[in-house]
């Protein structure tokens, strides 16, 4: 068994603790989905332009997923609190590619209203189309 390291092992000199390396990390499935996108040009890929807080950021399509998930797994700084669509913290305005997404859900009917004609949406609510023709 091998000891923790504790504030107090950390001090100079004192070698009576083995470090062991830390385990490994799995990847994500859709970590490599989206990691397989990456080898197509740019031109090929399929994007949805997002704005949030004057901040435009681009989304790779993943069918049937959330925007907020794929944004989430594409490290994208996309702001989110409740990810059940009661908030409102994950409403983006979509800039770009909004074919790309399924019609919205009653939850982003009843939170944004109005601001849906204008190009807005709940990240957490809206989801990529399950296929979209090329």
């Amino acid at each position: 068994m091998r000891k923790q390291l504790t504030v107090g092992s950390l001090i100079p000199g004192r070698s009576d603790v083995q470090m062991s390396s830390p385990a490994p990390v799995p990847v994500h499935a859709s970590l490599k989905k989206a990691e397989l996108n990456t080898t197509r040009p740019q031109s090929e890929q399929k994007l949805v332009q997002v704005k949030q807080r004057s901040q435009t950021m681009p989304v790779r399509y993943t069918p049937s997923e959330t925007l907020l998930q794929a944004a989430i797994t594409q490290e994208q700084p996309i702001a989110y609190k409740c990810q059940q669509g009661h908030c409102g913290k994950c409403s983006v305005q979509i800039v770009a590619g909004a074919s790309l997404l399924d019609t919205p859900s009653g939850q982003e009917k009843a939170k944004l209203g109005e601001k849906l004609t204008t190009g807005y949406r709940l990240a957490c609510q809206s989801t990529f189309r399950s296929s979209i023709p090329t």
